[in-house]
């Protein structure tokens, strides 16, 4: 049993309306001076020293080591609910063509892109890309990132879409971090050379998601809804048929162009949409109302060099927002989760409030666990961040500079700086 005590800023991102944070809410992070921290694996109290001493009383508690947080800003461990976590290869060089000025269509048109990475995929062992992916893994907790979603979408057949599941399930089971990691099956994440798309969205309906389904290695469903790769009908389509097996439907849409994929997440009750960098205003009243989180990757808007997604017009239509990396090897190569904090702040204006709700307890609703992480609660485990400064602001403000000190996975210290 362990006690954070005299924290300076303790930001609990309490959550009283037991829903996603949204409108004038998403900024409500319920934060205490000279706060106290107990917890074990779960979180046992979070609040002042007079709540704290009724708890301990209460409940005869003794025999805790306790951490002195003077100076210090304690908050939820991370959540990025969108990440391409598995995958081999580097595209470095594409980066490059980029920077001439070459667009994602025309690099892709080129044998870049999601076909290189795919080929390198194919190749390379479950071991290795185990390995490769476990490195990776490290990088997103050192930036404080305590929970993420991983994806397949790199093999576009079945053999290779399995592989791709298995390692982040291996991932999740024998991290030595504890991290959670939550499989998402992306089979329909481009069509693969080869064949057309109409007989690819048939393996996917009729081979891949039986299969993925039949394995129990993935959670989550989602589908690159993008002109050029699938349509409105053709997300429709796969989507309910992942949810026809027990999937959790997500969606990438509106990132270049505005194809419908907001009106058919909200037909087969998507969990979230994702990207959103176009998101017009027919698509802000459709998501209106509705419990879908908006989860923003304005790394890809830094990365491709492209305009953000509007999120103050989201977050004033009462529209949950969640935050996350969009990490793959072609249009956002970070784990860091703080540079897409400073980027929401500069480029998307929201402030540091609605950031930090965006990262935590929205992150949990778009992967369906808030009842298991996002906030400092009684019986959440304890997936904790201790930063070195006495102001939570100071995360947003001093950019470009990890003062993460403590990370706590499930109540275990997994680093210390």
């Amino acid at each position: 049993m362990i006690l954070l005590k005299n924290i300076s800023n303790l930001v609990t991102c309490a959550n009283p309306e037991n829903r996603a944070k949204r409108g004038k809410t998403q900024g409500d992070i319920y934060m205490v001076e000279k706060g106290y921290v107990l917890f074990t694996d779960k979180i046992l109290y979070a609040g002042n020293s007079s709540g704290l001493k009724n708890y301990v009383k209460n409940n005869k508690v003794k025999n805790f080591k306790e951490i002195d947080c003077t100076g210090k800003t304690v908050m939820p461990g991370f959540v990025d609910s969108h990440t391409h976590l598995v995958f081999a290869g580097s595209r470095a060089n594409e980066y490059e063509m980029k920077i001439e000025g070459r667009s994602y269509e025309e690099i892709a048109e080129a044998g870049g892109g999601i076909a290189s990475t795919v080929k390198a995929v194919r190749k390379t062992s479950k071991s290795e890309l185990k390995k490769i992916s476990e490195k990776r893994l490290y990088n997103f907790i050192r930036h404080g990132t305590t929970t993420l979603e991983a994806k397949s979408g790199y093999g576009l057949d079945t053999k290779s879409e399995i592989k791709m599941l298995e390692v982040i399930n291996e991932l999740n089971r024998e991290n030595k971090y504890g991290a959670d990691i939550l499989p998402t099956f992306l089979g329909a994440h481009s069509i693969p050379s080869g064949i057309s798309k109409k007989d690819y969205v048939d393996t996917v309906c009729y081979e891949m998601i039986p299969n993925v389904a039949k394995r129990k290695i993935a959670k989550f469903i989602d589908i690159f809804c993008e002109k050029g790769y699938f349509d409105k009908g053709d997300t429709e389509r796969i989507l309910s048929a992942g949810a026809s097996y027990g999937l959790i439907p997500k969606v990438h849409t509106d990132q270049f162009y505005s194809i419908g994929g907001i009106d058919v997440a909200k037909k087969v009750k998507a969990i979230s949409v994702d990207h959103l960098e176009v998101l017009n205003a027919k698509g802000i009243k459709t998501l209106k109302g509705t419990d879908i989180i908006a989860t923003l990757l304005p790394g890809c808007s830094y990365f491709l060099n492209m305009i953000y997604p509007p999120a103050r017009k989201i977050v004033e239509n009462g529209i949950p927002v969640a935050l996350a990396t969009d990490f793959n090897p072609g249009s956002c190569m970070t784990e860091n989760i703080q540079m897409i904090m400073s980027l929401a702040s500069l480029k998307m204006k929201m402030t540091a409030e609605e950031i930090i709700n965006a990262v935590t307890i929205n992150g949990a609703y778009a992967l369906f666990i808030q009842d298991k992480t996002g906030n400092l609660a009684a019986g959440k485990q304890s997936d904790i961040l201790v930063f070195d400064f006495p102001n939570y602001n100071d995360l947003i403000y001093h950019f470009g500079v990890n003062q993460l000190e403590k990370v706590f996975i499930k109540g275990k210290s997994v680093l210390s700086n």
